[in-house]
């Protein structure tokens, strides 16, 4: 790594990017012509045009603004989505959905995704041929936006992106697969959130300005109305604390919990009796 890159990498370990000397080689290699081999071997020349990118990358990081945010970029389940600060970065700990439902290798007929954001789950469904079609809905135009962008990007035509509020708006139709990941953030939580998370990622998709379980509470009040009876819903969760207390919330129905890569209950799978 040259004198220029050292000094860029300092910067950004002065300000807590402790995986400073990655991210500065993903950054360059996206946003320049050298393959990830030139880059690990030093073989690069920095042209003016592109240290200017590099300094814009290393000003808007040490303020922590995500790095996907900066390349506009988060991968999930092994794609790369396009992302801004309208939507969550999509996080490795919901691909435990997918995982789960590519091991039952059940087919659906029609999925609903609550709160799709950048339309990581919705796509994913369809591209992984778990579902025949998807409504996927979302609060916030701007997401809606994000997410019918990667649906061109995929070329998915069974998506259908409604704006809609799950908490005041009734569901009519009937789903066989249900997705979410809703935000389960308690207000308490959000005030306390690290900078990263809370300055940049869009506060309706992290808290419900509540208790953390609002969404829960209102889809299993609606859930014998918008869930087939032979039909599956794949809520996540956020720390395992709420393990129980969703337990109580669907104390009705079946529930099957699933722990993520990192070894904590991320998902329930809920089924009708």
């Amino acid at each position: 790594m040259n004198a220029f890159l050292q000094s860029c990498k300092k910067k950004l370990l002065l300000h807590g990017i402790d995986n400073a000397k990655k991210e500065l080689e993903w950054f360059i290699e996206k946003n320049s012509l050298f393959t990830k081999d030139e880059i690990l071997l030093n073989k690069i020349k920095i042209n003016d045009n592109l240290k200017t990118k590099i300094l814009n990358f290393v000003d808007r990081r040490s303020n922590l603004e995500p790095f996907q945010y900066i390349l506009e970029s988060s991968t999930f389940y092994g794609r790369d989505f396009y992302v801004n600060p309208s939507v969550l970065i999509p996080r490795p700990e919901t691909e435990t959905i997918i995982y789960q439902l590519k091991k039952s290798t059940q087919t659906f007929n029609h999925a609903l995704d609550i709160g799709t954001g950048s339309g990581n789950l919705a796509i994913t469904l369809s591209l992984e041929k778990i579902v025949k079609k998807v409504t996927a809905i979302d609060k916030s135009y701007k997401a809606l936006k994000v997410a019918k962008e990667n649906a061109r990007q995929y070329n998915t035509k069974n998506i259908k992106f409604v704006q809609q509020d799950f908490l005041d708006d009734k569901i009519i139709n009937k789903y066989d697969l249900i997705v979410s990941n809703p935000p389960y953030i308690s207000i308490d939580e959000y005030m306390n959130l690290n900078k990263q998370v809370k300055n940049h990622e869009p506060t309706i998709a992290l808290t419900d300005f509540h208790d953390g379980l609002l969404f829960y509470k209102k889809i299993e009040e609606n859930l014998n109305t918008v869930l087939c009876d032979n039909g599956a819903l794949f809520l996540e969760i956020g720390l395992e604390k709420q393990k129980d207390k969703i337990n109580k919330i669907f104390n009705k129905y079946c529930t099957t919990w699933f722990k993520d890569l990192n070894g904590d209950y991320r998902v329930v799978k809920i089924k009708k009796n």
